[in-house]
């Protein structure tokens, strides 16, 4: 561990001895009753919230707060940064996210494929490539779906990988400002092969790498076990919280095994799908977020949107909405409605899942695709109801709601509002009922509509869904610091993936002169919005979609020590050896730290059997921070 002024890895936390690839304990007995399984783990996931995207809502946030500067400098240029909740936690560190990479015979290598041939769509069911055999060689491809081509192209390596020197060291690498081009220095790179949604929660969650479309599946398309999963193992409740539908790639992957992630739901008996998997397979302790059907419809002028069933059927929504508390899956349901964040912390006080009492709630806003309403960087709601969920639409921003006859565009957001939760109190929610479990609790809370923002290239959502996502992690700090403290409970906060997001030096000048909206649309030119996405500095809006460049990850707690351990270690994947990248960790680190969490530990007198984790590492003592 270095400095914080130094290191892209840091922590209170410092080794203290160190062993090759495994822990050796040397700990007394007095060290060892110290060490303990943790009661609650919490993962807090800020989809597409690349190191730039959270430096954008930080700054911003300050300035809001009436912070003085310019420049960046004047704020942050590297590491933690300040600002925002999540980075006042004790430990902070970047993290991979690269998945797998396949190729149909000597055919074109892809992010998207499994080891299967496709010739059957359900799980599983399709034919073993022939001749595949996973290596686990870094192939990073030549374009945004993979590319390279074997054997032409001698192009070989079934992971993706990252490699500093391309990509750069940190995200905030001076080659990407401006600055000293690095030897070997690509822009460009980052945009080959990157990872989805679904893999990267996949291997969040499994420790597994898996390709883009897995859903809690391996690259042969077999199950794999969950956080989720090996929490209720152990007796625990567990939670799954977003602000967009909770079938959808990141709430999937904890409960749910599918080899694509848009099997959102299908009729029974079919459970090749996610959201029957969820209610009658893994059955959390809660489901809140997005998908009623109420907000997905085709958006006519003036007329009510018809109920849409993208992430829910028709059948499962009857049996749901005519029986709230009394319907086959056991859950008792809510859904938007008025006075709804009122009528959801009272239903959640009263339910006891001891008891066995289960809570489901569906939201989303008119016109946004399943989605939570979108508050903007100013908090007004004043883009809610606007179609701003697909890739690449800034160049046609959508500006007509689904009004009802004479609703006007304020009674529209007012209705919005009053009918669905924000992620915050979805969140404060699952853990008023969630916090009753005597042998404690799993919860994962996804801030989905950062992505979304990011792929429509809209600073303005950015921020405010980044707000949004602060103000709910701060509800968690406060939640642990008076419910069992550091000592009972564990706080992972990061990202699936990134974006390819950049900012101009000026940009907290003009942040403080034009807010969120007038560096969005109204701002087509990078030196006028102070940002552009994409690896051309000239152009605004040149990348929609996501990278595969290293994200952040804030983290504090019981069970700290497995991650800090990890740095620069590698894993296993498929049987093979995977290196490390020194001063990073890997997202199958952050699963593993979770299984860590949950395990039981044995008596100290048995203390070694901690080897079994396999961690990379030695044991940890507490030092004063180095600031």
């Amino acid at each position: 561990m270095f400095p914080k002024n130094v290191t892209f890895f840091q922590s209170s936390l410092a080794l203290s001895s160190v062993a090759t690839g495994l822990l050796i304990s040397v700990v007394t007995p007095v060290e060892a009753a110290s060490i303990t399984n943790t009661k609650n783990v919490i993962i807090m996931i800020g989809d597409g919230m690349g190191w730039e995207m959270a430096r954008a809502a930080a700054i911003a946030k300050q300035i809001d707060a009436g912070a003085t500067g310019d420049t960046l400098a004047d704020f942050y240029t590297s590491g933690v940064g300040t600002g925002l909740s999540f980075q006042t936690l004790e430990n902070y560190g970047l993290v991979t996210t690269y998945g797998t990479t396949i190729a149909p015979g000597n055919g074109v290598f892809s992010t998207g494929n499994s080891a299967l041939d496709n010739s059957n769509p359900a799980t599983g069911e399709s034919n073993l490539r022939p001749g595949f055999t996973f290596d686990p060689t870094f192939n990073p491809g030549t374009t945004a779906s993979g590319g390279a081509i074997n054997p032409s192209s001698n192009a070989v390596g079934n992971l993706v990988g990252y490699d500093p020197v391309r990509g750069g060291v940190t995200p905030w690498d001076a080659s990407y400002y401006g600055g000293p081009v690095s030897p070997g220095f690509d822009p460009e790179y980052i945009k080959y092969s990157y990872p989805d949604s679904a893999n990267t929660a996949t291997t969040l969650y499994t420790g597994v790498k898996s390709y883009n479309n897995a859903i809690g599946v391996d690259i042969f398309e077999e199950a794999l076990q969950s956080t989720l999963a090996l929490s209720a193992e152990k007796g625990k409740s567990t939670g799954i919280v977003s602000s967009v539908p909770v079938d959808h790639a990141t709430p999937g992957a904890a409960a749910a095994n599918v080899n694509r992630r848009n099997k959102y739901d299908d009729e029974f008996p079919n459970l090749d799908n996610i959201l029957q998997q969820e209610l009658r397979i893994y059955q959390p302790t809660v489901i809140l977020g997005g998908g009623h059907p109420l907000s997905n419809g085709s958006l006519p002028s003036g007329v009510e949107p018809p109920q849409d069933f993208t992430f829910i059927t028709a059948s499962t929504y009857q049996e749901l909405s005519e029986n709230p508390t009394d319907n086959i899956y056991g859950y008792t349901f809510l859904e938007r409605g008025p006075d709804a964040a009122a009528t959801l912390a009272a239903t959640a006080a009263s339910l006891d899942p001891n008891e066995g009492d289960r809570l489901l709630g569906l939201y989303g806003a008119r016109g946004q695709n399943g989605n939570l309403p979108v508050s903007s960087a100013d908090g007004d709601y004043s883009t809610t109801g606007y179609n701003m969920f697909s890739l690449f639409p800034t160049g046609t921003p959508d500006w007509e709601r689904p009004l009802l006859p004479g609703e006007t565009d304020a009674e529209f957001i007012a209705r919005e509002i009053d009918e669905n939760p924000t992620l915050q109190q979805l969140t404060e929610a699952a853990l008023d009922v969630l916090e009753d479990d005597p042998d404690g609790f799993w919860l994962m809370v996804e801030a989905g509509d950062i992505d979304w923002s990011a792929h429509d290239n809209n600073m303005d959502n950015l921020i405010g869904t980044m707000f949004d996502f602060d103000k709910t992690v701060q509800s968690v700090i406060d939640w642990i610091e008076n419910n069992g403290g550091w000592e009972e409970n564990l706080l992972i906060v990061t990202a699936d993936h990134d974006h390819y997001l950049t900012l101009n030096d000026n940009f907290p000048e003009l942040y403080r002169n034009a807010g969120g909206e007038g560096l969005t649309l109204p701002a087509p030119d990078p030196a006028d919005a102070g940002h552009f996405w994409g690896s051309d500095p000239n152009v605004k809006y040149g990348w929609g979609s996501h990278t595969n460049r290293p994200v952040p990850v804030y983290f504090q707690g019981n069970g700290s020590e497995y991650l800090l351990n990890a740095v620069g270690t590698g894993y296993s994947a498929y049987g093979q050896p995977v290196p490390g990248i020194p001063g990073l960790v890997d997202q199958v680190h952050i699963a593993q730290t979770q299984q860590a969490a949950l395990a039981t530990v044995p008596e100290p007198a048995s203390i070694l059997g901690l080897i079994g984790f396999g961690i990379a590492g030695g044991l940890l003592t507490r030092r004063k921070s180095i600031d």
